[in-house]
């Protein structure tokens, strides 16, 4: 029950910085990120519907916004890692439960 409350916070969280992020609201993106990582995490644990949900809608406020400067080589790395961090997680996740039903 826990989880899912919690999920449903995030989801929602997620929804309104992607919203917010559309505009040069620079906080928002930031948020985006922490998000993005937030899903990794929930891709490594399993919840593999949610972390995917996450990752979709995060993703989508990170490149629709215009706050992000890919010319700054900084920003640049920072979204390389974020991106290859969250999203590696969550191909982690998906490849470890397939094996849990390779076992049985």
């Amino acid at each position: 029950m826990g989880n899912k409350i919690s999920i449903s916070f995030f989801v929602a969280l997620s929804i309104l910085a992607m919203l917010l992020s559309f505009a040069p609201f620079t906080p928002a993106v930031f948020l985006s990120f922490f998000l993005l990582l937030v899903a990794g995490i929930y891709g490594v644990n399993g919840y593999l519907k949610s972390a995917i949900l996450l990752l979709l809608i995060n993703t989508l406020a990170v490149i629709g916004s215009p706050a992000i400067d890919v010319a700054n080589i900084t920003s640049l790395i920072l979204v390389i890692l974020v991106f290859t961090l969250s999203f590696g997680c969550v191909i982690f996740g998906v490849n470890k439960s397939n094996e849990k039903y390779k076992k049985e």
